[in-house]
């Protein structure tokens, strides 16, 4: 009999415990369920108020309460100001909330949801909820709004404050999310100033360097026209109308970044030439070999003029400038046709390049040199990468250090059957820091590699 009743004792208690443990299962489902069902409403948010109103109208809807207010933080206002009401009888009784109300300090208070019989409530808070019997939860999120839901009685809130507690973590998280939004919106637009300002100074000073450039060159040419100076001095004055030529082109880019480039068919004995003339009068007090090679009918190039010459002048610079204490050097200019492209290749024989940087060669603000005496900013490689891209062609480096370097470069070739409509061709010049085209990721030549139609390329 003892082990009978026993038995039956424990299989009560059991059978208690699973009883309980359902019951708790279905309290964890559903509240669950109605942050499941505030999270699904909000995932389209547009801003603070909508998004609050809407999980105040779901929390009510998913837990069984009467009706609820939102309130506000404004800045052209004092204290909390309802934003969003659900079943309010009169709305002007709650349209701003004094800073001593007692269910909006204790809810700014509290780390939680805060629950108040409406005998404790001011009178303002019956147009929410007027039975004797009810409550109010007031949930406070962070010191920016104040949510408030009424239930018919004590007991039915007090199940819903685990779920209620959950909907306040969530409204939290998503006022600082909107926070973190508004403080990089203010960011874009604070640097969205700064360029347009930075953008009108340097067109403002585009066109006045322009026209002291232009006043420069025509000085230049009147004093060269003049006769009066002969030998080095008659030399020095070409020199600088040669620069003060290669200049514009700049200028025009810092007026309009996205100037479109007019190529035409440019001969190529003359670029080369006119290059090694602007280094031979670089070179005069050093005792440099320099060598041109032009491979036999090499074909006229698709290209800017003084877009061209400013990439052979920089890469030549570059050899003489980055190999001053070079005992011996030897600079050469080849140029050579293959396929339906021709090659300009500008090789030194100074101290070449580390591997592990040939990569980073065309990179904006990159330097090579590291010894600290070759005075420059990185960017000359850089826009002579932005310059050949732009007209359509690739632009590489191949260096054995100690021992040689190459840079070279490839343009269309002007072929009448691939030959753009009419006698010249557009693309747009950008500033954008373009992948660099190594010497191995040149393809091997069986045919035309480079399309007239340099839209083909991502210039617009």
């Amino acid at each position: 009999m003892v082990l009978v009743v026993a038995s039956f004792f424990v299989g009560a208690v059991l059978w208690g415990v699973w009883r309980v443990g359902q019951w708790l299962l279905q309290r964890e489902r559903a509240w669950g369920d109605a942050l499941g069902a505030v999270m699904a409403a909000t995932v389209l948010r547009r801003d603070r108020e909508q998004t609050l109103g809407v999980i105040l109208e779901c929390s009510i809807e998913a837990l069984g309460g009467l009706g609820g207010t939102l309130h506000l933080v404004r800045p052209a206002a004092p204290g909390y100001v309802l934003a969003h009401a659900v079943n309010v009888v009169q709305l002007d009784w709650l349209a701003a909330l004094s800073a001593d109300d007692l269910l909006l300090c204790r809810s700014l208070a509290a780390a939680g949801p805060v629950l108040l019989p409406m005998a404790e409530v001011a009178v303002r808070w019956r147009a929410l909820a007027s039975g004797r019997d009810h409550v109010l939860v007031g949930m406070g999120l962070g010191r920016q709004a104040l949510l408030v839901l009424a239930w018919p009685e004590a007991h039915q809130a007090e199940r819903q404050l685990p779920a209620l507690q959950a909907i306040q973590r969530y409204g939290e998280q998503v006022l600082a999310e909107f926070a973190e939004i508004d403080a990089r919106a203010a960011d874009i637009q604070a640097l969205s100033a700064s360029l347009d300002h930075q953008e009108r100074l340097t067109r403002t000073a585009a066109h006045d360097l322009a026209n002291k450039l232009a006043a420069a060159q025509s000085l230049l040419e009147l004093a060269g026209s003049s006769g009066r100076l002969q030998g080095e001095e008659g030399e020095l004055v070409q020199q600088a109308q040669e620069q003060l030529s290669l200049s514009q082109p700049l200028v025009d880019e810092l007026s309009d970044p996205g100037r479109v480039i007019e190529t035409e068919p440019l001969v190529v004995e003359e670029l080369a030439r006119l290059a090694a003339a602007m280094l031979a009068r670089r070179r005069r007090e050093r005792d440099v070999a320099f060598t041109l090679e032009i491979a036999a009918d090499v074909p006229a190039v698709w290209g800017e003029r003084l877009a061209v010459l400013r990439v052979l002048d920089n890469l030549l610079c570059n050899a003489l400038k980055h190999n001053r204490q070079q005992p011996d050097l030897r600079i050469w200019l080849r140029i050579r046709t293959e396929g339906a492209r021709v090659v300009f290749e500008v090789g030194d024989t100074g101290a070449g390049i580390p591997a592990e940087q040939l990569g980073q060669l065309f990179e904006f603000g990159f330097r090579a040199d590291g010894t600290g005496k070759v005075k420059g900013h990185g960017l000359g490689l850089w826009s002579s990468r932005r310059l050949i891209e732009a007209l359509g062609g690739r632009i590489w480096a191949e260096s054995t250090p100690g021992n040689e370097t190459h840079f070279c470069f490839a343009l269309p070739a002007v072929v009448e059957e691939s030959s753009p409509e009419g006698s010249k061709a557009k693309s747009h010049l950008r500033a954008a820091d373009y992948k660099m085209t190594s010497a191995e990721e040149v393809p091997a030549q069986k045919g035309p590699q480079f399309p007239m139609q340099t839209q083909r390329y991502g210039f617009e």
